[in-house]
């Protein structure tokens, strides 16, 4: 596709697409950027897709991961299709589908369309013999999350009909390996029964095409997968009964202006019940129980770095390594009995795969570290909300925030002012990071009071009992 001389617009408006456009225009510099396009937001270079419709423009780039067919079927009612270019990542890379290439994607998409439609009508059905609802259904797209994870299982022990739909393969094979009713999400039987779902619960917001298809008759929950820094666009094409957050400061703040839901109920995270609890053989599902047995008994640091959105590039691949030099780190590890855990990206994690360092160990991006962080000593992040949750256990946090300025500029900005809310040490240099571990293992915990001070703002409880909660209150009503 030429794109020399074109005059553009983006859309949506997100911090994902606003780090696209400023990659682009790097990239592009004789294009003209004409600004961006979103729904609900208005103001300085934002405009609606109606506005623009008779501005003499090239090209609209579409660039929602988990939202394109929504955004393409609205603006192809008011822009010439051929004007719709869909911006997509593989390989994090940029890439570019033109009209044809959309229409060839949704050719090859059609059976999933057949689908939707076979849930479509399977949902009118049990709209006509609602009685015939009775199952509590879990959603996990791509992976199950730690929040589906844990109100599964305490649904499991409450002896409710409980099943979970998801398409990851290794995932599925574990949970079928306890004994835990599970069902390829995909399949024809996995449609029938979401359609049949009384609850229907899910933690993340890439499932919505299919929540979008069920009934108002069926309870919607949403958990979320954790408090956020950076800002994110408001979720508007599904209407839950409860969103589960921790805090009213939390919800006033940011979450309900993101979730759309009839009650947003302050419970807590159940993921964060593994922090605080006695672990069962259930609680260690997707746990590596090598390292798990390992940390208990070792003086052991988790660096659980954000990923960077400013990582996709145009035709290479752009994944960057951690500012860390891994071998002179080891060695400061070594001399000073300390184990280090390294819980990456993907994209990240690729780069480090064949290597092997003896007191730095690489934990699995979709495996679940939050059995692990109950035992661990030190967190180490940056802009990761892992870290409200590790505030429970009242540790040490540093926050190897070497990319700050870069960063907050892509993101336009966090939710929350860091300073005050990230209640650690900040560092920028590999050298500053191991002064301040030395520091923290010498009892040098200068920020305690910050952390009980953040935690009070965004916990309202700090037990272990939020899916007790959540079924308590939800469930038996």
């Amino acid at each position: 596709m030429n794109l020399s001389n074109k005059k553009i617009y983006i859309a949506p408006h997100t911090p994902k697409s606003t780090m696209f456009a400023k990659v682009f225009k790097e990239n592009f510099s004789d294009i003209e950027f004409l600004g961006f396009i979103d729904k609900e937001k208005k103001g300085d270079n934002i405009y609606q897709v109606k506005e623009i419709s008779k501005n003499d423009f090239d090209f609209i780039f579409i660039y929602s991961p988990n939202h394109f067919d929504t955004i393409y079927n609205h603006y192809k009612k008011i822009i010439n299709h051929k004007k719709l270019i869909h911006v997509d990542t593989i390989d994090n890379c940029y890439i570019f589908n033109d009209y044809m290439k959309i229409l060839k994607n949704r050719i090859k998409a059609f059976p999933s369309f057949v689908k939707l439609k076979f849930l479509q009508y399977s949902v009118y059905f049990f709209n006509i013999f609602p009685s015939l609802r009775d199952e509590v259904v879990f959603v996990s797209k791509d992976f199950v999350g730690t929040n589906n994870k844990m109100l599964l299982i305490e649904f499991i022990k409450s002896k409710n009909n409980t099943l979970i739909l998801t398409d990851n393969l290794l995932h599925l094979k574990e949970l079928k390996h306890h004994g835990i009713q599970t069902l390829f999400l995909g399949s024809l039987y996995s449609y029938y029964k979401l359609a049949r779902a009384k609850i229907v619960i899910q933690d993340q917001g890439n499932s919505n095409t299919l929540i979008q298809k069920l009934n108002s008759q069926q309870q919607k929950i949403q958990l979320w997968h954790g408090i956020p820094l950076k800002r994110m666009n408001k979720l508007t094409d599904i209407l839950y009964d409860y969103h589960i957050s921790t805090s009213d400061f939390v919800n006033q703040t940011s979450l309900s202006e993101v979730i759309q839901a009839k009650q947003h109920l302050n419970l807590g995270y159940p993921r964060n019940d593994l922090l605080l609890k006695k672990h069962s053989s259930l609680d260690l599902l997707f746990v590596d129980l090598k390292i798990y047995n390992f940390v208990k008994n070792n003086k052991t640091i988790v660096y659980m770095p954000t990923h960077r959105e400013s990582q996709p590039s145009f035709g290479q691949t752009s994944a960057k390594e951690l500012p860390l030099n891994l071998i002179s780190f080891n060695q400061f590890l070594k001399e000073n009995n300390l184990f280090f855990i390294l819980k990456l990206h993907p994209f990240v994690s690729n780069l480090y795969d064949t290597q092997y360092f003896s007191h730095i160990i690489f934990y699995k991006s979709q495996q679940d570290i939050y059995p692990i962080l109950k035992y661990t000593d030190i967190l180490i992040t940056d802009y990761s909300s892992v870290y409200f949750d590790f505030l429970l256990l009242d540790r040490p946090i540093i926050f190897f925030d070497y990319d700050y300025k870069e960063y907050s500029s892509n993101i336009g900005g966090f939710v929350y002012d860091y300073e005050k809310n990230a209640p650690g040490k900040k560092v920028a240099t590999q050298n500053s990071l191991e002064k301040e571990i030395i520091n923290l293992f010498m009892g040098e915990d200068l920020y305690k009071d910050e952390r009980k001070k953040v935690l009070e703002l965004f916990f309202k409880y700090k037990d272990h009992k939020s899916s007790h909660r959540i079924i308590n209150k939800i469930i038996n009503k």
